[in-house]
């Protein structure tokens, strides 16, 4: 074959064979089912059912990196990312008063750092009857706070439901615990505030008094009965920040940011939902790109069925909450939750001394 039949024969097998720019095959995307076109569209963009924005600049620096994992939901999980203590969630109280359900920390074995037992309720009934000390359940439940806490580095209070009139309960209850944990990190967590309230269940200066951590839950801005809107503004986190900078020493402050978004829709249903699984669910629905609010917050508007708001924080905003905490000298952060989050934030953290 001469060379022009050479030259004719490639153009036909270029034509009949088109390949991608990474010399693979182009496959017609009307032969792809569902599950392949959702694959090819998150490979493009590195996980996102929408075109990224790029990065810029140099990662964010903390000294302290916290993550919470659910004992429940540990598939997957990365134990390479930048990350120095864990919060491992959760104990609870069982029906009788007793420590339930306490967090195998052998699971957690590959994880080379610090890693805090987490204890939670979310009963008021419950936390009344252990916190006041008339029935008799507080002490036993302390002792045994304090034994489950000893294959652990540290031990994490998480307990947001409080009645008014246990107040000073729960305050004397903390004091307890800190007494019971020498050699421990004592970590409590507290709802955000942008002011002092007056006879406050989580009243900042107190707490972080007496804890040697104090996680600031900067997220739920908005949340499932509210109107739309994002779980966690700019703005409002650093009013947030700002706040606890007044009332809580700031080696103390460790800012909590979400991993997490949330949907609404014209009939008053909401949703929590995992990064990827809302990026899912937006390529199931046909979309494609995203606007930001003027903080970097992504926002979507679609229709399924019927009409869905949703606001979810991405690698962009997350950047930006990372670095306005940094330029306040905030020295610690948390995620809630490891195994939500968009995995291109990893790029953009580092911790103090691993650079």
């Amino acid at each position: 074959m001469n060379n022009k039949g050479i030259v004719f024969f490639l153009i036909l097998l270029f034509m009949l064979f088109p390949v991608t720019a990474n010399g693979k095959k182009d496959m017609d995307t009307a032969e792809q089912t569902p599950d392949e076109k959702t694959a090819a569209i998150l490979a493009e963009n590195d996980g996102a059912a929408y075109r990224r924005e790029p990065l810029t600049g140099e990662p964010v620096v903390f000294n302290e990196v916290w993550g919470f994992v659910m004992q429940h939901s540990m598939d997957d999980l990365d134990f390479d990312v930048p990350v120095t203590d864990i919060a491992f969630f959760s104990s609870v109280i069982d029906n009788y008063g007793n420590l339930d359900e306490i967090p195998d920390r052998s699971k957690l074995l590959p994880f080379a750092g610090r890693v805090h037992l987490v204890f939670s309720c979310d009963n008021r009934a419950l936390v009344h009857f252990c916190l006041d000390p008339q029935y008799h359940i507080r002490e036993k439940l302390e002792d045994e706070l304090t034994a489950a806490a000893v294959q652990y580095d540290g031990l994490v209070i998480d307990m947001e439901y409080i009645s008014a009139r246990d107040r000073n309960n729960f305050l004397s209850f903390l004091g307890d615990m800190k007494k019971k944990l020498p050699g421990k990190t004592y970590t409590v967590c507290v709802p955000a505030r942008t002011r002092t309230i007056s006879d406050d269940l989580f009243p900042y200066t107190e707490i972080g008094k007496t804890a040697d951590r104090v996680i600031i839950m900067a997220y739920d801005e908005h949340w499932s009965k509210s109107r739309p809107g994002p779980v966690a503004s700019l703005s409002w986190c650093a009013d947030v920040a700002g706040y606890a900078l007044t009332a809580i020493p700031p080696e103390k402050i460790i800012m909590g940011l979400p991993f997490y978004g949330r949907t609404w829709t014209d009939e008053n249903y909401a949703g929590a939902w995992r990064y990827r699984t809302l990026n899912r669910r937006l390529i199931n629905s046909g979309v494609t790109s995203i606007t930001r609010e003027s903080d970097g917050i992504a926002k979507v508007e679609y229709s399924a069925a019927v009409n869905v708001t949703g606001y979810f924080d991405d690698a962009f905003s997350l950047l930006q909450k990372c670095r306005m905490y940094a330029d306040k000298n905030i020295e610690n952060v948390s995620f809630w939750c490891l195994n939500q989050e968009d995995p291109v934030f990893w790029n953009w953290i580092a911790v103090s001394g691993s650079r």
